[in-house]
């Protein structure tokens, strides 16, 4: 009786290791590439905007950020109390995670600060296994050198608001941006570019340890514009502290030289992102 029963036991673990390794095997294997292995989509180099004689109106820096994907963080409240004594990070910061990860579906990572510095990006990355469902990113921000001089001219961009989702996995990628007004808004879909995609092979914390296969996307296109930038800055410091507007044409070829307004504002204060300690330092 002993032997029948072991042999009927041995039976059993051999038909059920049968079925697990070969009748399932395929199932199973895409089950363990899918802890594995993520899919991410790479946002494409936004183009830059530039005068005639090629001076850089608006280009992209390179921006550290910190995502939370809240499928993978058991608690959000304790992580990000973790957070908090690692940057900073205020209770208006907090109110708006909690609130965009109501919003979003589990998996969409939610953006949680921008633009740190190094030594923040670092802490962040050493303490990254007391921080589940966290993940550091480097993304790109978009700056405006000539500040003031050409802020109604060549616009801003801003997140993406619910009136732009069109379905499109781009515009709801966290930190995205697209333009509001001047240029960045006329030549939107021309800047904006095409994204690409990059598999990565992930730990237990979800941090990425290689990637396995990347597809870069396609950068948004430069666009060139006829301001003399020289001239444009001449235009701006004349008007000075005056209220008014300057349209330079040349007569020739119609062309638009310079394209002046003031009182102006500094765009870049549009791309700080959802730092809330460098907005107040700013304005």
């Amino acid at each position: 009786m002993f032997s029948g029963g072991a042999a009927a036991l041995t039976t059993v673990l051999a038909g059920r290791l049968y079925y697990l390794q070969v009748v399932s095997a395929d199932r199973y294997r895409v089950l363990a590439d899918e802890n594995r292995i993520s899919w991410r989509l790479l946002p494409p180099p936004r183009g830059r905007i530039m005068d005639r004689f090629g001076l850089e109106l608006a280009n992209n820096q390179q921006n550290y950020r910190i995502l939370l994907i809240p499928e993978q963080t058991p608690n959000i409240d304790e992580t990000l109390a973790v957070l908090t004594d690692l940057v900073h990070l205020d209770d208006r910061d907090r109110r708006r995670v909690v609130r965009d990860t109501g919003r979003n579906a589990s998996f969409m990572p939610v953006t949680v600060l921008e633009n740190l510095s190094w030594e923040e990006f670092a802490r962040i990355n050493v303490h990254m296994p007391d921080l589940p469902g966290v993940q550091p990113d480097v993304g790109e921000s978009r700056f405006y050198p000539y500040r003031q001089s050409l802020a109604h001219l060549v616009g801003y961009v801003g997140p993406v608001s619910p009136e732009e989702l069109t379905g499109e996995p781009l515009l709801e990628l966290p930190g995205f941006r697209t333009g509001k007004s001047g240029i960045e808004k006329t030549r939107e879909k021309a800047l904006r570019g095409k994204a690409g995609n990059s598999q990565v092979e992930v730990n237990a914390y979800g941090r990425a340890i290689r990637e396995l296969e990347r597809e870069d996307g396609k950068p948004g296109q430069d666009v060139r514009l006829s301001i003399d930038m020289e001239l444009q800055q001449f235009v701006y410091q004349r008007l000075g502290d005056e209220a008014g507007s300057v349209v330079v044409i040349d007569i020739h070829t119609g062309e638009v030289l310079s394209l002046v307004s003031a009182p102006s504002f500094d765009p870049n204060i549009f791309n700080l992102g959802v730092n809330t300690e460098q907005w107040r330092t700013l304005i």
